[in-house]
């Protein structure tokens, strides 16, 4: 059996879906390196789906590259809500009431209380009491 009858039958057995990727591998070779034109429709079909699993593989890696930065951005976008509200507790912890009174910083919140009195008493007329 030479060569050409080898892979003839190779072809028939992979019309019918019985051959191994081995095989299919193996003949895929021998078609894409002759020019028989008895081998021209399979030469075509084989290189079609080809192309079809290299385009099925940079899908692929697509599809994992934006599932990648996804799940990055979200692991930034948690970290920095969990920063914020680490922040914020801190800062409701430690309320700090300051007031400055002709340039002079004060600190004291019943200081603070009595300069807030004694304006609203000055602005409405009434006593702070």
């Amino acid at each position: 059996m030479t060569d050409k009858e080898k892979y003839l039958k190779l072809m028939l057995r992979y019309w019918e879906a019985e051959t191994t990727p081995g095989e299919e591998r193996e003949l895929s070779q021998y078609v894409a390196s002759t020019t028989d034109p008895e081998f021209d429709e399979i030469r075509g079909v084989m290189g079609y789906l080809s192309i079809g699993r290299e385009r099925e593989a940079k899908r692929v890696r697509t599809i994992r590259a934006y599932s990648f930065a996804t799940v990055v951005a979200c692991a930034v976008l948690v970290a920095i809500i969990g920063l914020n509200i680490r922040d914020a507790r801190l800062m409701q912890e430690k309320d700090i009431c300051v007031s400055y009174y002709y340039g002079e910083k004060i600190n004291d919140d019943g200081a603070i209380m009595n300069s807030v009195e004694s304006s609203l008493s000055d602005f409405f007329g009434k006593s702070a009491n």
